[in-house]
């Protein structure tokens, strides 16, 4: 999606998020794979992020032999977190969005559709408010909403706008992240050669 050099020149350490208002994605795995929330907050023209990553704490060593990917060591090292068994558990990231919302001024959450359906009732038992879930808001991951989004991305990449602190996980996320273009040169994400 963009090159190495770039990603790098947006590494600055993210400052707190705290007093400003704040929006996010969530992007929930079926079972035991990822999940992932990234929040952002503009300050003085540039915005930082503060990304969190899960994944289950059972058999996280052998996922990280089986990818070939240091998850276990990020977790001792505090960038990832473990949700308890087997698999991702909803009802914990729940909790950790119920601190996201004590601690935070935060305006939009955007979320795949495909999970959400799963993680509402969690939301729920968490004490999530009716007016509290409206901010959450499902974002489609076809080319007409992802376009706009990634023109906005690379913008703000290629501006040097975004600060990441380098960030060992969202790193590896950004170099995984492959482009499907169409005809009209709208571009999304695409897993398949990922």
């Amino acid at each position: 999606f963009v090159s190495r050099s770039v990603w790098e020149g947006n590494g600055s350490e993210s400052r707190p998020l705290h007093r400003r208002k704040v929006y996010g994605g969530l992007d929930l795995s079926s079972v035991s794979d990822l999940t992932a929330l990234v929040l952002v907050g503009e300050e003085e023209g540039e915005w930082d992020v503060e990304p969190t990553f899960w994944l289950p704490e059972q058999g996280l060593a052998d996922k990280a032999r089986q990818d070939r990917v240091a998850y276990d060591v990020w977790h001792k090292q505090g960038f990832l977190q473990a949700t308890p068994g087997a698999s991702i558990s909803y009802d914990f990231v729940a909790q950790h969005l119920r601190g996201v919302f004590n601690r935070y001024d935060v305006q939009r959450l955007a979320f795949d559709r495909y999970n959400m359906k799963f993680l509402t009732p969690c939301l729920v038992r968490a004490g999530f408010t009716p007016e509290e879930l409206e901010r959450f808001e499902p974002f489609g991951q076809g080319m007409v909403s992802m376009s706009p989004a990634l023109r906005e991305l690379e913008t703000m990449l290629l501006r040097g706008e975004l600060r990441h602190g380098n960030h060992p996980v969202l790193t590896m996320c950004a170099g995984n992240a492959v482009l499907e273009t169409d005809a009209a040169e709208n571009r999304k994400f695409t897993k398949k050669k990922a």
